[in-house]
């Protein structure tokens, strides 16, 4: 079987059982992220179907990745939808650095949401897997240079966005237009808070860059508290598996 074949099943385990609510969190976290950066979020606001028809759309996104992942990028449904997401990304001019990060969002995001959240953090052969399915799709999507291991890729990614990201009108009004969706996706424990929540989730920069305010340290230790009992409780409920 061809490191690639092998990489689709691990990634495929994990979408769909091991991590798979905390990779659909880790997936909505790295889209968001990718309205810091201007190129981005201009191409992003410039459709409307972003912030306009922003679940239908979010949902859209979310099918076709996950066809690649059930049916694997040379299947005949993984090449359909490559050709789709090719199709949709014509006709804009997008540089392939732009390209480059949104892969490392759908990369990296996930997993690092993942080792900080989830019942158990991914091991470095799940890391690599996504790595190499995620390189399958650069190479299949004609993107350029992707860094050979997800460590470098996280490298990549740092030196980027201390780069690129940057505050726009666009930016901020796509994070508007999905910080509801993923205040969704909180612990419902934390109720009311749930909005303020969804922004304690992000870095100082990114949301200075599509305008989320800090939140107060009291719902910031909060939401990582109801994280903390989440990740509690996903390993109770796996405890014969993580022995």
């Amino acid at each position: 079987m061809s490191a690639l074949r092998e990489a689709e099943e691990t990634y495929r385990r994990m979408a769909y059982d091991t991590f798979a609510g905390d990779l659909k969190m880790g997936f909505n976290l790295g889209f968001c992220r990718t309205f810091a950066v201007p190129e981005i979020a201009r191409v992003l606001a410039a459709t409307g179907r972003m912030t306009q028809h922003t679940r239908v759309r979010a949902k859209a996104t979310g099918a076709m990745m996950y066809g690649l992942f059930e049916y694997g990028l040379d299947s005949e449904r993984g090449a359909e939808t490559i050709a789709a997401l090719e199709r949709l990304h014509a006709p804009y001019a997008i540089g392939d650095d732009a390209f480059r990060y949104v892969l490392a969002c759908f990369d990296l995001a996930p997993m690092s949401w993942c080792a900080a959240h989830a019942w158990r953090a991914p091991t470095d052969a799940e890391r690599t897997a996504s790595h190499t399915f995620y390189l399958g799709l650069a190479d299949r999507m004609g993107i350029p240079e992707v860094p050979a291991t997800w460590q470098e890729f996280e490298s990549w990614m740092r030196t980027y966005e201390r780069a690129h990201f940057a505050a726009t009108p666009q930016g901020r009004e796509l994070w508007r237009a999905t910080r509801g969706m993923l205040a969704d996706r909180v612990p419902r424990v934390l109720g009311p808070l749930a909005g303020a929540a969804a922004d304690s989730l992000f870095d100082d920069r990114a949301r200075d860059a599509f305008g989320a305010r800090r939140p107060p340290a009291l719902v910031r230790a909060a939401t990582r508290a109801a994280l903390r009992a989440r990740a509690w409780g996903g390993r109770r409920a796996r405890a014969p598996e993580a022995r």
